[in-house]
C-alpha cells in the first residue's frame, strides 16, 4: 500500500540522499518537501514547498502524510550564535515535531546525534539532547531518534572535523567494520537506507534510538526491499 512522506533538510548531506531515495522507491507515491531553497530537483512524486522556516506554523496541512522524515540541522558556525543555533536545531524541530503529531503523522524519524544528552556540560550535544526530550513529550505514535557520529558524505559547505572522520575511518575500518561501537563514522547515504528502512520496516509504535548497528541492519532491509523492486 502506498505512502506519503513529508521531508524536511532535503538539501543537506543526510536530507538529499534521503529525497532521492524516496523517490525512487515505489513504497511511497507522493514525497511532500520543506525547505528553505529550492532543491532544483523535479520529478511527478515530488510536491515542493519553498518556505520560510519562520513561517512553517502556516504549513500545518503540509503534514498530512503517514512518514516525516527530519534531517533538519546546521552547525554553531554557520547559524552565528548559541541562540540562531536554538531556533533551528531546537526550536524549529519541537514546531515540525507537533505540527507532524497534531496531523496524525505515524513515524517522525529525526536524525539527531550520537552524544545527544541534555544533561551534557558541551551546548551542541545538550541542545540536541533536549531536542531528544521534547519531542518524547509529544507522544508521537512512533519516534525514531537516529544518532550518527561524524557523517561521511560530501557537503556544500565542508566540516573539517567530519573531513578528518573520513580520513580516520579509512585506516580504522579493516579494524572495526565487524563492531557495534556507536561511534564509528557512518555515510550520510547509509543513514538515509536507514531512515527509510526503518519507516517501512520497523515498528509502528514506540521510541527508539538507533545507532550504528541499526544503521546497518535497516540499510539493509531498505536494499532488499526498495532496490531489488525497482531492479
Amino acid at each position: 500500500m502506498s505512502r506519503r512522506a513529508l521531508l524536511l533538510g532535503a538539501t543537506g548531506l543526510v536530507g538529499g540522499h534521503c529525497l532521492r531515495l524516496l523517490l525512487d522507491c515505489d513504497e511511497y507515491d507522493e514525497i511532500r518537501v520543506l525547505t528553505r531553497r529550492a532543491t532544483g530537483v523535479e520529478h511527478p512524486k515530488l510536491v515542493e514547498r519553498v518556505i520560510d522556516p519562520a513561517d512553517i506554523e502556516a504549513q500545518a496541512d503540509f503534514f498530512a502524510v503517514d512518514d516525516v522524515f527530519c534531517a533538519i540541522g546546521t552547525t554553531l558556525k554557520q547559524a552565528g550564535s548559541k541562540d540562531a543555533f536554538r531556533r533551528v536545531d531546537l526550536e524549529l524541530v519541537i514546531t515540525v515535531g507537533r505540527l507532524a503529531r497534531d496531523a496524525g503523522v505515524q513515524r517522525f524519524l529525526l536524525v539527531s546525534a550520537v552524544n545527544a544528552n541534555a544533561h551534557s556540560p558541551f551546548f551542541y550535544a545538550r541542545t540536541k539532547g533536549q531536542l531528544e526530550r521534547e519531542l518524547k513529550d509529544l507522544k508521537l505514535p512512533l519516534l525514531a531518534l537516529f544518532q550518527p557520529s561524524l557523517l561521511l558524505g560530501e557537503r556544500e559547505v565542508p566540516r573539517p572535523v567530519e573531513a578528518f572522520g573520513i580520513r580516520f575511518s579509512k585506516i580504522i575500518d579493516p579494524i572495526t567494520r565487524w563492531t557495534d561501537a556507536h561511534w564509528l563514522p557512518v555515510s550520510g547515504e547509509r543513514v538515509a537506507e536507514a531512515l527509510i528502512g526503518m519507516a517501512l520496516m520497523g515498528p509502528d509504535t514506540g521510541t527508539y534510538r538507533v545507532r550504528f548497528r541499526d544503521f546497518i541492519v535497516y540499510a539493509g532491509k531498505f536494499r532488499d526491499k526498495c532496490l531489488r523492486s525497482a531492479s
